[in-house]
């Protein structure tokens, strides 16, 4: 579940724009609780041409200094030309 909240959100924040996964590493640094309210957060450390490298974070909301999960990824933009075909539904009516 962890890999899957980071994989979301750090997508979102690579591009503001459909973006897909080439490669995501989770690491895990302490047990993350069950029925415990978290903090996921994304940031981009850097962008070479349509490849955006993200930094992800979760952390429990009661202990917010202590990460629970950390993940860098390597997300790519498509080519605007094959956006539509790859994610027709959020180009509709574009």
């Amino acid at each position: 579940m962890s890999a899957m909240l980071l994989d979301e959100l750090m997508a979102c924040a690579a591009a503001g724009t459909p973006a897909m996964t080439i490669s995501l590493d989770v690491n895990y640094q302490r047990p993350v609780p069950l029925l415990t309210p978290l903090s996921v957060v994304a940031r981009v450390a850097r962008t070479d041409g349509r490849k955006i490298f993200v930094d992800g974070s979760i952390t429990t909301e009661t202990d917010p200094p202590s990460t629970v999960v950390t993940a860098s990824g390597v997300f790519v933009s498509p080519d605007p030309d094959r956006a539509g075909a790859l994610f027709p539904s959020l180009c509709e009516g574009s």
